[in-house]
């Protein structure tokens, strides 16, 4: 991603059809990860664990993974529009263009499937993370949690779409199973991380 934030945010607020939900997800799970490995990095200095240096590496290849699924996201949703303009004058043209609409979707689906999984992924990184942190930084394990499962939820709305356009219903269904096993996994992590979070940020006891 090589624009700036005023350049995304004017491009998502225009009337293009990129980038929209599944970028922006990725975006927020990149800044989530973002979030944890400041803390790590934050107690680096005073904490001599092997660790701590292994799990800061992993949220890095987490933020990286999800820089890398914006473009992906943009780049596979025009997999599809391709195939919506595809001629169907002909039976032949529409029985391509079926094929060609599947193949779409099925390509479509994967980069917010795969932003789903990773900020499921970042969830459990900062879990382990809030191990290492402080009391003062707890607050920014919690921020992180909160982006991570925003990125999570949004996410899955964009696989979600995909699927229900699916003629393929058999695809459709293995393709939502995964998703709805990877959001219960991501959701059983943050729907107890935050609120731990939550209290240790008003001083009370976790």
């Amino acid at each position: 991603m090589s624009q700036t934030i005023e350049e995304f945010t004017a491009d998502l607020a225009s009337a293009a059809p990129t980038p929209g939900g599944g970028s922006t997800a990725a975006l927020v799970g990149a800044l989530s990860s973002a979030l944890g490995e400041m803390v790590g990095h934050i107690r680096q200095d005073k904490l001599d664990e092997p660790r701590l240096t292994e799990l800061i590496a992993e949220m890095t290849v987490s933020r990286t993974k999800m820089i890398s699924l914006i473009q992906e996201d943009e780049s596979a949703f025009e997999t599809f529009t391709a195939a919506l303009k595809l001629p169907k004058e002909t039976e032949e043209q529409k029985d391509k263009r079926a094929a060609e609409m599947l193949h779409g979707l099925i390509v479509a689906a994967q980069p917010p499937l795969q932003i789903a999984q990773t900020a499921t992924k970042i969830l459990h990184q900062l879990d382990e993370m809030k191990e290492y942190s402080s009391k003062s930084l707890l607050s920014d394990i919690g921020s992180g949690t909160a982006l991570a499962e925003a990125a999570l939820k949004a996410s899955v709305l964009n696989v979600y779409e995909n699927t229900r356009m699916m003629k393929d219903k058999d695809q459709a269904a293995s393709l939502n199973k995964i998703t709805d096993e990877t959001l219960a996994d991501g959701l059983k992590i943050s729907e107890s991380l935050y609120p731990a979070m939550q209290k240790a940020a008003r001083g009370e006891n976790v």
